[in-house]
């Protein structure tokens, strides 16, 4: 039987309650909340606003709707293109390529029904942020270091948080269906023309930063921060990430029913969270918004439960296929955001869903052209959110610089080390690695986090040490013959295998055997 959909966080009740208190202020008002209502006479996806970045160097789509057989004009930059509102309202145009600029500039869209404009619009990079509340975590919860002061010299760094101010569990804004079942009603089991909401596009300043601040996402922040480092071009994020979903809300229904563990979740849906939910209603809605590229961290939730532990490699493969589909691009970059360890569990060696699918995360990473993975199983916290989001972010940017801006000749390596073999020489297992460059690995302190077990698949703790750049050998002197080694495989693992880079080493095991949550 499945559990509910959201899966209870009470071992994090301070967290939840800390997030739902970040939320709440940007929570939309009751008479907004109408999904995709589209106004009558002439007006624009809820994608554009003032303030908004849009992609350099790609034809950027503008799109709204007019009275049926109107002209609508589109000018920016001193380009002007026109289109005509079809049967159903729908209008388009397309502005050819621009480059980066800090400008903020008047984009103006007319027709004889009306005018709008959007004002102080740039042009830039942009990247979509989708997951959910490690996301979504506002950056002024913790600011890793960041200081007010600073604040006002990022406004070429822009966002727009399309479901912030909306929580997964509990769940907020709630209508009753003619049954009487509640229904979250951003939460939809259709494809939606628009996002559910109007948001503003947020220009970084202290806003962000005081107490019930902006929702501007930490883990953005930093990316955005560290890619305008090297970039030096305005940087906008679109954020849809919601706090405690699963991997299934934000893929193609169609996609799902091609997952085999799929099948108990589809055979028994949990509305208002039916699979492709989110997809519909945050991910359709901006299809034609150009963008870089897209990072997804989740993961959580579906490590708390067994029957979504099992479908997350299937459903998560779905929503790479399902975007790069919707943002009609099949190389659509994307980049994996590592769930973090997270429990209490001492063991070093049991079973858990976390270490599942962060397994997962890598093997989708390593089988899927145009993706990257950032690991943080170095962070240790005591329940499901990261609170230090600068480290990885940054980690991120080293894989955009040398796998999307192509610059592999000036980014450092970004690729955690892969375990690619291991075999038993004189009572010990060697394990060899593949990594980037000239990266090497190294132990930052004695080691921890190693277990072997031999052909009775009993673990114990295990020594290591470093044998050669992409060497790593482990033991116990109690054991003869190891026929297995894991590593960092724990609720909270203290893990110091590192490269000479700065990279934490992802969890691994050398053996398949059953590993069912």
């Amino acid at each position: 039987m499945i559990s509910r959909h959201i899966i209870p966080m009470r071992r994090f009740s301070f967290l939840v309650s800390l997030l739902v208190s970040v939320i709440v202020p940007w929570a939309a008002a009751a008479d907004d909340l109408t999904p995709a209502r589209i106004p009558e006479g002439l007006c624009a996806a809820r994608i554009f606003g003032d303030h908004m970045i849009l992609q350099r160097q790609k034809p950027v789509t503008i799109w709204g709707w007019a009275k049926v057989g109107e002209t609508v004009t589109v000018s920016f930059a001193g380009q002007s293109k026109a289109a005509t509102a079809v049967a159903d309202r729908l209008w388009r145009v397309t502005l050819d390529p621009m480059e980066a600029s800090f400008e903020g500039r008047e984009l103006t869209v007319t027709s004889p029904g009306g005018a709008l404009t959007f004002r102080d619009v740039l042009v830039g990079e942009v990247w979509h942020c989708g997951g959910q509340s490690n996301m979504s975590f506002p950056l002024w919860v913790r600011t890793d270091g960041f200081e007010e002061k600073d604040a006002d010299k990022f406004p070429f760094i822009r966002a727009m948080a399309t479901l912030h101010g909306e929580f997964a569990d509990p769940p907020y804004d709630v209508k009753k269906t003619a049954s009487g079942d509640p229904w979250l009603i951003w939460a939809l089991p259709d494809p939606q023309p628009t996002l559910p909401f109007d948001r503003p596009w947020m220009v970084f300043g202290k806003e962000a930063l005081g107490l019930h601040g902006q929702p501007f996402s930490a883990f953005g922040f930093w990316f955005a921060r560290k890619l305008y480092d090297e970039l030096k071009v305005p940087i906008g994020l679109v954020d849809t990430s919601v706090g405690g979903t699963l991997a299934h809300y934000w893929a193609s229904p169609e996609l799902l029913r091609g997952v085999p563990e799929m099948k108990e979740i589809l055979d028994r849906p949990s509305p208002p969270w039916v699979p492709g939910c989110l997809y519909h209603t945050t991910i359709l809605p901006i299809r034609d918004f150009a963008m870089r590229g897209s990072l997804f961290y989740l993961g959580e939730n579906n490590s708390m439960d067994p029957v979504f532990t099992r479908a997350f490699e299937g459903s998560c493969r779905a929503v790479i296929a399902s975007w790069r589909d919707a943002f009609q691009d099949p190389a659509h970059p994307f980049c994996l955001i590592q769930t973090g360890n997270c429990g209490p569990q001492p063991e070093l060696y049991g079973p858990s869903g976390f270490q599942i699918v962060q397994e997962a995360q890598l093997r989708i990473q390593q089988t899927t052209p145009h993706t990257g993975i950032t690991v943080t199983a170095d962070e240790l916290h005591g329940d499901l959110h990261n609170m230090r989001k600068q480290a990885p972010a940054e980690r991120t940017v080293r894989w955009a610089m040398a796998e999307v801006y192509g610059r592999k000749d000036k980014a450092q390596p970004w690729g955690s080390p892969v375990l690619v073999s291991h075999e038993a020489r004189n009572g010990r297992l060697v394990l060899e690695f593949r990594q980037m460059g000239d990266d090497a690995l190294t132990l930052r302190a004695e080691p921890s986090g190693f277990v072997i077990a031999g052909s009775d698949r009993k673990f114990i703790e295990a020594k290591a040490k470093v044998i050669g750049p992409r060497t790593v050998e482990v033991w116990n002197e109690s054991m003869a013959e190891p026929v297995a080694a894991r590593f960092g495989w724990a609720g909270r693992p203290i893990l110091n295998l590192w490269t000479t880079s700065g990279l934490p080493v992802s969890p691994f095991r050398t053996d398949a055997w059953s590993m069912d949550p």
